[in-house]
């Protein structure tokens, strides 16, 4: 999902569409606020605008590169020398002047997106059709599996080592962070509701040393 912060209706409707038309799921932010509320693990990029009517788009910014380092686009007018040098102090990836062409914009981000999630395409798991891009799970009979984002990151850390085994320590650390790589419980009942929710046999136990992905 791509998220659209900027305050200006047109500009973000015109975008959206461009981008929804290319197949590319999106959300749109006009404030800090919004953008605040609506940013979490479904967020695979960011075109971001700096001046927004409650505060300015380089603390959103700043809070993204906390916690994450997705590909953040800031396209705004303000094109000074000394906001860009801001902007790629908090590391930007782009800074894109305004008036901008929203079919280049649509090809620029898809192009980040190509680059950076590579799994873009739907994988089949067994009996399983999983978009990773766009967190969707459906079975052969087209019917759609409700995953959490948390079983989502679980399931994707396993497909990228699908062909080895990953322990439950590193699997712990990847999802929820080194302070709890030994809090072997808290995966327990993840792992259990992913193989209550997709049925066959899709993550194996490795006993005595983690789980790994069977295609």
């Amino acid at each position: 999902m791509v998220l659209i912060v900027e305050d200006d209706q047109v500009q973000n409707d015109v975008l959206a569409n461009f981008l929804q038309h290319d197949g590319i799921e999106t959300k749109s932010a006009y404030s800090l606020a919004e953008a605040q509320n609506i940013f979490d693990d479904r967020v695979k990029l960011v075109v971001l605008d700096l001046g927004l009517p409650d505060g300015s788009g380089l603390d959103f910014l700043k809070m993204i590169r906390e916690k994450s380092r997705i590909p953040v686009i800031v396209l705004t007018a303000q094109n000074d020398e000394f906001t860009q040098l801001n902007a790629f102090g908090l590391e930007a990836d782009e800074f894109i002047d305004k008036p901008f062409s929203p079919l280049v914009m649509t090809k620029r981000i898809k192009a980040w997106l190509k680059r950076i999630y590579p799994e873009n395409s739907i994988v089949k798991l067994k009996d399983f059709w999983v978009d990773f891009f766009n967190y969707r799970v459906t079975n052969i009979l087209g019917e759609e599996i409700i995953l959490t984002s948390t079983e989502f990151k679980i399931l994707r850390i396993l497909f990228h080592n699908k062909d080895r085994v990953v322990t439950r320590e590193a699997l712990i650390e990847s999802v929820w962070g080194s302070e709890y790589r030994y809090d072997i419980r808290i995966l327990d009942s993840h792992i259990k509701n992913l193989r209550k929710k997709l049925v066959s046999e899709i993550i194996i136990t490795v006993k005595g040393v983690g789980y790994r992905i069977s295609m």
